[in-house]
């Protein structure tokens, strides 16, 4: 009976080195099936699917169909009508910021609650600041280049707004009339 037992005994237990390994192969494995989830996993595209209004004109003894999205179209189209404004209005409006990058001191005029990032598009296209960077999905856009100020070599640029070093991403920051913003490689 002893022999028996201890037969029993070591087929009922592994070795320490064998449940290192089992451990080892269970947790790579369930790491792998998370990183997989991930990668693959986005957000369901959003799927729409046409919706029809029949209206009756009184006109005629036939309805008339239109698509949901037609419907919205003359909509947008009737609101955005409404809120244009005389460029006189626009003017009156416009505030303006100073940027300071290395050598380069630029004026942007911009509209109340323009993001800094927005402002920055529209100098560039307007030819008065050159910058460049990377979007960030869900952080923002990270400038790299701006006026003749270039991040690498461990540097990377930081803005202040009026000497305070910023809290928030370009993308994030809403500018305020007579702003100084400078640029530095820090």
């Amino acid at each position: 009976m002893s022999e028996s037992t201890s037969k029993y005994k070591n087929m009922s237990y592994m070795s320490k080195n064998q449940k290192n390994i089992y451990r080892k192969i269970f947790i790579t494995i369930f790491l792998g099936v998370i990183i997989i989830f991930f990668l693959t996993w986005r957000k369901n595209p959003k799927v729409t699917t046409p919706i029809i209004e029949i209206t009756a004109n009184t006109d005629s003894a036939t309805p008339s169909l239109k698509l949901k999205s037609e419907i919205e179209t003359q909509t947008t189209k009737s609101v955005t009508e409404q809120k244009t404004e005389s460029p006189k209005n626009i003017e009156e409006n416009n505030q303006s910021v100073t940027i300071l990058a290395g050598g380069t001191t630029v004026y942007l005029s911009f509209l109340p609650n323009t993001i800094f990032y927005d402002a920055l598009v529209q100098g560039k296209n307007e030819n008065k600041i050159s910058f460049s960077g990377k979007n960030y999905p869900g952080l923002g856009f990270f400038v790299t280049d701006i006026g003749t100020l270039h991040a690498g070599s461990g540097k990377h640029l930081l803005y202040y707004i009026n000497g305070k070093e910023a809290t928030v991403g370009v993308s994030s920051y809403t500018l305020k009339d007579g702003n100084i913003i400078e640029w530095k490689l820090e």
